[in-house]
């Protein structure tokens, strides 16, 4: 019986949740650090967000793509550009665009092709 590492997981990697931001614009993160995930083949990036209705910050860690480095900035939304680790709804993807962690419905935050790109 195999038993994976999950002692020193970092957390779970996932999109972050969709709110009024994000569906009309588009939020902009900056990738604060990459780090290795034990259990885990594909390294993660820790996106700091500020906060859209709050005075805060929020931390999420993505799946990092490849091309990926500490202190770009992520745009987040529907008005996002296309570049590598942003996120964008698939209607505003062109065909032949290399993606990554697409989600099934809209807001489960990414479970199909969970790669690094």
């Amino acid at each position: 019986v195999f038993k994976s590492h999950t002692h020193h997981r970092k957390g779970p990697a996932r999109f972050r949740s969709l709110d009024f931001g994000e569906r009309n614009g588009y939020l902009k993160g900056v990738i604060t650090d990459i780090i290795h995930d034990p259990g885990r083949g594909a390294p993660l990036a820790r996106v700091t967000f500020r906060h859209p209705f709050r005075y805060k910050q929020q931390k999420e860690l993505f799946i990092a793509a490849e091309g990926l480095y500490t202190g770009q900035f992520l745009y987040c939304g529907k008005k996002a550009n296309l570049i590598v680790g942003n996120v964008l709804p698939i209607r505003s993807i062109p065909e032949g665009a290399v993606i990554c962690n697409v989600e099934h419905h809209v807001g489960d935050r990414g479970v199909f092709a969970r790669a690094s790109g």
